[in-house]
């Protein structure tokens, strides 16, 4: 678990900190050397994880004492222990043992819920050590905030749900949902950058342009993406993966020539 108020780090940010290769921050396993430094991570995770403000304060340690030739004097700021908040971040396994026993499934279970169709958890708040390509966060380890599970399973029907929650068996939406006037303005200055600067937008970029979370910044650019390879489908039936990847900025084959595939996919269903 990662605690609210505390910046999480991982080995490689550790690395950059020491100004080391990772690979050397990991065979010479300096973290055990640094008295009072906690460990993040649950037990059992692969990926260590530290508090970037204890990091930071012991390596200005180790450079003090290394000055003065003296022995390092950690005095690292605490970690919060021992207490619940609605913003710590947890991992996946740590996320499913939030809820209430009754309302555990097993963590087999759980674990298909991260990708399920009927199924799905929210969208991790956090990701640590993932690389952005493409405007997608690829690798690195997802973490929700506890208030987002614990707000995600009130509001699902399943074991423990009261009578008469969740939709009927059978039953229909009567009605597509309609999106609001600010969600289609962000999908029209979407779509706006995208078509000015296909290279340069990126999800990280659109968050900041529109004051969105990243992650629902993916989806915007996503969504822009595909409705503008559909636009240029309806212009040009033999439209390329190299003319998508001029158009969307995608530098990647294989996501160009998905997004072609949905797009063609999209246009023969109307």
């Amino acid at each position: 678990m990662i605690p609210n108020g505390v910046t999480p780090a991982d080995d490689q940010t550790a690395a950059d900190i020491w100004g080391v290769s990772v690979g050397y921050w990991r065979d010479t396993k300096h973290w055990q050397k640094i008295r009072g430094l906690k460990l993040l991570n649950r037990k059992g995770s692969r990926r260590r994880i530290y508090s970037k403000e204890q990091l930071l304060a012991a390596h200005a340690e180790e450079e003090r004492a290394k000055a003065v030739n003296e022995q390092p004097k950690y005095d690292l700021p605490p970690v919060p222990a021992g207490e619940q908040h609605p913003d710590d971040l947890l991992d996946l396994e740590e996320a499913l043992y939030a809820l209430p026993e009754e309302r555990r499934v097993t963590l087999s279970t759980w674990k298909t819920y991260k990708y399920g169709d009927k199924t799905r958890l929210p969208a991790p708040d956090f990701n640590l050590g993932g690389q952005e390509v493409d405007g997608e966060v690829v690798g690195g380890e997802d973490f929700w905030r506890r208030r987002t599970i614990l707000d995600w399973d009130a509001n699902r029907p399943g074991r423990g749900s009261q009578p008469g929650r969740g939709r009927k068996v059978g039953s229909k939406n009567k009605a597509p949902r309609r999106p609001t006037a600010q969600a289609l303005e962000r999908r029209q200055r979407a779509r706006i950058m995208l078509d000015e600067e296909p290279t340069a937008v990126t999800a990280k970029v659109l968050a900041e342009r529109l004051g969105v979370h990243p992650v629902h910044a993916e989806r915007l650019l996503r969504s822009a993406r595909l409705e503008k390879v559909r636009d240029l489908l309806t212009e040009r039936e033999d439209l390329t993966v190299d003319d998508v990847q001029r158009e969307t900025g995608l530098t990647v084959v294989a996501h160009a020539r998905k997004l072609l595939d949905e797009a063609r996919e999209a246009t023969a269903a109307q």
